[in-house]
């Protein structure tokens, strides 16, 4: 008898357990890779506010995680480096168009292992020397793209073509420069704030428009009061103030 209540009481037990997970909230974000540092110090954050939301996140370059929102594959909220991809999902009213929010902003650097001198001249830099650079590529990555525009802009992309080694992510770049598999590479300022290798960094010029980072909950989403949580938090006073420490800076007007 004492066996059997004991057995009924473990079985209570686990099924209190068992109740409780299922409360728990698991909220699945797709980032742009440049994220990837600043989203781990942000869920450790949130995860103190609301300890029932579990994270996931889902890193790639911003236009490939548009491509998987539109075939389908599972997503809460997007948290984009480019508002080209966010403007496509919505003309498919695939995220809820009232919950689109800017987050943040970058900008370009050429970065390198070594650092350059206070006098550097970006265009005597890049056409003096037989160094490769690395960018993101730029029919998929939003990096690679504001790269190609910023170097069309000084005049200087057909110069550099033969020279240009292209990445699948933000990240990628980061990683050819830190290995030295590229002497140079055009990053985000953010990505060069967080490196522990990179020593020198060169303001891009010819960026004509600002490098903003937008988010929107998925329409598709079954976890939509998280996703509109968790990007709250982002947006939030605490959450800009965790990205400008890992290199970002606040919206243009906006102060974190």
């Amino acid at each position: 008898m004492k066996k059997t209540m004991g057995l009924i009481s473990l079985a209570l037990l686990m099924s209190g357990c068992s109740n409780t997970s299922a409360n728990d909230e698991k909220l699945l974000v797709s980032a742009a890779s440049s994220l990837t540092d600043v989203m781990k110090e942000m869920e450790l954050q949130f995860h103190e506010i609301e300890p029932n939301i579990e994270l996931t996140f889902n890193y790639g370059s911003s236009s490939k995680l548009r491509s998987q929102i539109e075939q389908g594959a599972p997503a809460d909220l997007f948290l984009s480096a480019s508002e080209i991809d966010m403007e496509l999902l919505e003309s498919q009213q695939l995220i809820d168009v009232d919950s689109i929010k800017p987050f943040a902003e970058n900008q370009l650097v050429l970065a390198s292992l070594e650092e350059f001198p206070e006098t550097t001249d970006f265009q005597e830099l890049v056409l003096n020397t037989d160094e490769k650079i690395a960018i993101g590529e730029p029919d998929s990555v939003p990096l690679g793209a504001y790269s190609k525009k910023a170097l069309e802009n000084e005049n200087l992309w057909d110069s550099l073509s033969n020279r240009l080694i292209y990445a699948k992510d933000a990240r990628q770049v980061v990683t050819y420069v830190e290995s030295g598999n590229a002497e140079l590479g055009i990053i985000y300022s953010s990505d060069a704030v967080i490196s522990r290798e990179i020593s020198g960094t060169l303001e891009v010029p010819g960026q004509t428009d600002p490098i903003i980072y937008p988010g929107a909950v998925v329409t598709d989403s079954e976890n939509q009061s998280a996703a509109t949580a968790f990007l709250e938090f982002v947006t939030s006073s605490k959450g800009q103030a965790i990205l400008k420490e890992y290199g970002f800076m606040p919206i243009a007007g906006e102060t974190p």
